[in-house]
């Protein structure tokens, strides 16, 4: 999956005209402002967002008092995200909604953490965890060459082995389990499937040699 990509299918459309509308309505974030951007960081655990606002050419944060409605943003975006996913490539982690009061606005995802500088705030930015990202993977699996090297680094750092898209049986495979994988992420629904490694080494031993070397 390419670390930038601007989404432009119908329901990101509806989507953003929705926003639009909320955004700069008299007495919203965005009201009076040329362009506002959220940027936001999604896991299947938490997420994170911030945005900067253009008011007389000036950027800066929005007021704390206001803030997009939990619908129009985050549910979105989670949909979206599902929407998003390719068997065996995964989905993207953050994305930048960009918001005008005249025209179109757009949707940019990456498939890193967009993380704020020191610089910009007085709380650091929260990177995922091996945990989060093992959370990710689960639920939207990926071949092993498809687990780009930012998470590779995180798992090897807490010694976590990460949960593997299996594309001959369209399958996740994590602790000696199985899941079915549909077109929109892992299918919870249905039961685990008990892996005996000693029968199937394949797999498992390739995510060793990647995870340790």
């Amino acid at each position: 999956m390419s670390s930038s990509e601007i989404i432009s299918r119908p329901s990101v459309l509806v989507g953003l005209t929705r926003l639009r509308s909320e955004t700069f309505r008299e007495g919203a974030l965005g009201f009076g402002a040329q362009e506002v951007i959220s940027t936001s960081v999604i896991h299947q655990a938490w997420s994170q967002q911030t945005e900067k606002i253009l008011r007389d050419g000036v950027w800066g944060p929005r007021s704390f008092s206001l803030e997009f409605s939990r619908e129009s943003m985050i549910d979105w975006l989670e949909e979206i995200r599902r929407e998003s996913y390719v068997q065996g490539k995964g989905t993207w982690t953050s994305c930048k909604v960009y918001l005008y009061p005249d025209s179109d606005g757009r949707l940019e995802v990456f498939d890193v953490e967009l993380l704020r500088p020191a610089h910009e705030t007085t709380i650091p930015d929260r990177p995922a965890d091996a945990l989060t990202l093992f959370q990710d993977l689960k639920a939207f699996p990926r071949t092993l060459d498809n687990i780009p090297q930012w998470m590779w680094t995180v798992f090897r750092a807490e010694g976590i082995t990460p949960p593997v898209y299996n594309p001959q049986l369209q399958t996740v495979e994590w602790n000696n389990k199985r899941l079915p994988v549909t077109e929109t992420g892992t299918d919870f629904s249905a039961q685990p499937q008990i892996i005996d490694p000693s029968k199937e080494p394949g797999v498992f031993a390739k995510v060793g040699r990647k995870l340790f070397g």
